[in-house]
């Protein structure tokens, strides 16, 4: 490899938040390691010279707990921080996204500037990208039967459930969820075992939800407006600590965001929910002999 081809080959991956090892990027490019060093300084140069880095204070930089090269600038010389703000909210929400959104926000970069758009990348690089088509083609088609309010039929790897009711899809405990119900019961689904979704021509109203068993919980203010955007709510009646919501849910979720949030949402109803959480809390204190 010519030595402008290096030099792009190094300098790309720089920009795009790799930490590079001198020996490793030499046998690759099957050069010596002096060679490696002198790309480094020349790129440091071009750095220090290139407007389009004036004031970031961009350079090339060794990293001692790394032990490799990465590039360092100063990450507060730039207002434009909308794309990262939208990684940012991203990353709180799921560790994985799709092929299809990682090469979206990467278009979207391209007309960030130099600083934001290697940040940007070097947080991108912190997803586990998911590249099978099969999750996120049964998550659309689930929103898309929920949007028109029609029955679905899912088909496991055994088994079919047909005729049943999409409520929504969420991430919780590493996984992704289908909600749904069926014969007057709300149930959850890993969506890892789901083979394929198929919307029936059957609509349902809106009004199903009225007659299903919801559950009550008792929600701090604060956290209520994230609550709210993710599940049907039937009830809500404020009180002096909060306010009381039946919520359409299901009793892993239910447990599971009781859980996450102990002193912002407390369980209340149905009693055999709240049994088997206080079971579970039970078992951490003598876990811990507490």
């Amino acid at each position: 490899m010519e030595k402008p081809e290096r030099l792009l080959y190094i300098y790309t991956r720089f920009l795009n938040g790799k930490a590079l090892n001198k020996e490793a990027l030499a046998q690759r490019l099957n050069v010596n390691v002096r060679s490696i060093q002198r790309d480094i300084s020349d790129i440091n140069n071009f750095l220090y010279e290139d407007q389009e880095w004036h004031g970031l204070e961009g350079q090339i930089v060794y990293d001692n707990a790394l032990e490799k090269h990465r590039l360092k600038i100063d990450r507060y010389k730039f207002k434009n921080n909308r794309l990262l703000n939208l990684i940012f909210r991203m990353k709180n929400f799921t560790p994985i996204i799709h092929e299809d959104t990682y090469n979206l926000i990467r278009g979207l970069n391209a007309n960030s500037n130099l600083a934001e758009k290697l940040l940007s990348n070097k947080m991108l690089s912190q997803f586990n990208i998911h590249r099978e088509l099969s999750e996120s083609t049964l998550i659309f088609r689930i929103q898309l039967a929920i949007e028109n309010s029609h029955k679905i039929s899912v088909q496991l790897q055994d088994t079919q459930i047909t005729g049943i009711i999409p409520i929504y899809t969420r991430y919780f405990s590493d996984k992704y969820w289908f909600t749904y119900l069926a014969n007057g019961k709300v149930n959850t689904l890993d969506l890892s075992v789901v083979r394929e979704v198929e919307q029936l021509n059957d609509v349902y109203d809106q009004s199903v939800f009225e007659n299903i068993n919801s559950v009550t919980m008792l929600i701090q203010d604060h956290i209520w407006p994230k609550i709210k955007h993710q599940f049907i709510i039937v009830n809500t009646k404020s009180v002096d600590n909060g306010r009381i919501v039946d919520i359409i849910i299901s009793k892993e979720e239910s447990m599971h965001i009781a859980y996450e949030h102990p002193n912002q949402i407390t369980l209340l109803k149905p009693q055999h929910y709240v049994d088997d959480f206080k079971m579970i809390i039970k078992s951490l204190f003598n876990t811990y002999n507490i």
